[in-house]
């Protein structure tokens, strides 16, 4: 397990911040870059690239960064494709129910598994098929739009299930991927922030800043979704061929400017949330960096805009 001190970040930041930007970025193109090659080497016997990970690890961002990486320095055409477009209806028969009798939205069962595996073997084939289109304001199923996979060509799919064998099929010709937040931020007294929580951070500017969501919702829905990744995403992570750490060591002391002063302010109705303390102490520890010096192109912008 890889650490990155909080005392010797703050270091790096006071003297570089810039170099600590392109430094975090160029490891994680590098696993980018390493990824592709591989895939490209492979594109013939396995054309279906299957990418999972849990919320906030920066799936969509890493899919479209690999499909524009196989492009630009393998000569490799890919399509992008969001499992999400498989999601059932809201009013679908037999609609997974949690504990508290809601749709149990993290289920694999909300998928439509036979369309799904029927829609990959034709991608497999270089067979065209209707792939359908969900619409999240709706929830529902919208229509669908015609699909071929060009010979010698890429199909990348994203989606916390997509290494399910549930959902995706037992296959041997998918490349499968796992992304997340490995590394972990760790004091001098040897406190650590775990990665769930940085993802927690991630969802917490993206939620609150394009999405319309209060703090306490974020947390509330982060909950729910942690169960489900307990249950339908690590079990799988097996699968994966290659495993991507979406980590950036600048990415935390981002957040600070963006979430800070916002988590202060709410303090005492969070006053029992160990999340919340937990990213309320490691954010006070940091020093900040600018969001100014993160890449038009980075992964950190799926987050902060």
């Amino acid at each position: 397990m890889k650490y990155v001190k909080t005392d010797l970040l703050n270091k790096i930041i006071s003297e570089n911040p810039e170099k600590l930007v392109m430094d975090s970025e160029q490891n994680y193109y590098s696993q980018i870059d390493s990824l592709c090659r591989a895939i490209s080497l492979k594109r013939e016997t396995h054309p279906i690239v299957l990418i999972s990970g849990p919320s906030g690890s920066g799936k969509t961002s890493t899919a479209n960064e690999i499909s524009k990486v196989l492009r630009n320095s393998y000569s490799c055409e890919s399509s992008v494709i969001s499992l999400d477009n498989y999601f059932r209806s809201n009013d679908s028969p037999n609609m997974p129910k949690d504990k508290k009798g809601n749709i149990d939205l993290e289920s694999p069962f909300c998928t439509d598994l036979d369309l799904l595996q029927s829609n990959i073997l034709s991608m497999k084939n270089g067979e065209e098929f209707m792939m359908p289109i969900f619409d999240f304001k709706k929830q529902s199923r919208s229509g669908y739009v015609p699909f071929r996979r060009e010979e010698n060509s890429i199909v990348i799919m994203e989606g916390i299930h997509a290494l399910n064998p549930l959902v995706t099929g037992e296959n041997n010709f998918a490349t499968c991927v796992y992304i997340s937040v490995r590394t972990r931020l760790k004091t001098s007294e040897n406190r650590v922030l775990h990665p769930r929580l940085i993802r927690l951070m991630r969802r917490l500017c993206r939620d609150s800043l394009f999405r319309g969501r209060d703090l306490q919702a974020i947390f509330s829905y982060f909950e729910s979704v942690s169960e489900g990744e307990e249950k339908y995403i690590l079990p799988f992570k097996y699968r994966a061929d290659f495993q991507i750490d979406t980590f950036m060591s600048y990415e935390v002391p981002v957040y600070k400017s963006f979430l800070y002063t916002k988590l202060i302010e709410v303090q005492q109705i969070f006053s029992g949330n160990i999340c919340y303390k937990n990213i309320v102490d490691f954010l006070s520890l940091l020093l900040p960096v600018s969001e100014k010096n993160v890449p038009e192109s980075s992964l950190i912008r799926e987050f902060i805009g």
